[in-house]
């Protein structure tokens, strides 16, 4: 007898949670759940080498333009002023650029005209090496 009445018990309370948790998640903004996916990605993933000369540091969500910053170290050999050539940097823009027309990771913020911001620093002088910024009108 006592579990018939504990367990109807519990799945009341247990739905009720549920529903409660439910209602919560739905006043959420896009604009705030970006905020907090860029903090949780940043704070879970970061800093990682990506290969073996670059590392992401972190993203942040930029509310206007809406988008993301993504924060990246450039490490070893490759931490060189002279490879920075008018060449290797339109190269490497274009790279990237491919990279995010093909990401369908980023398709539902794409679908939304974000403005995705990769930045590269020096390791060893902080620098700006390299920062592009694509918009809809690049990657459509």
């Amino acid at each position: 007898m006592m579990k018939r009445i504990l367990l109807p018990t519990f799945t009341a309370v247990a739905l009720t949670a549920i529903t409660a948790l439910g209602f919560t998640a739905c006043t959420e903004s896009f604009e705030d759940r970006c905020r907090r996916e860029a903090k949780e990605y940043s704070e879970r993933e970061c800093p990682r080498m990506v290969d073996a000369y670059i590392r992401m540091d972190s993203m942040t969500y930029v509310s206007e333009p809406a988008g993301f910053t993504y924060y990246y170290t450039v490490v070893g050999e490759l931490d060189n002023d002279s490879l920075l050539t008018t060449e290797a940097i339109e190269t490497f823009r274009a790279q990237l650029l491919e990279s995010v027309r093909n990401d369908l990771h980023l398709k539902r913020y794409k679908d939304k005209g974000f403005v995705l911001t990769y930045r590269y620093n020096s390791d060893s002088t902080g620098k700006v090496f390299i920062e592009a910024a694509f918009g809809p009108d690049d990657y459509r």
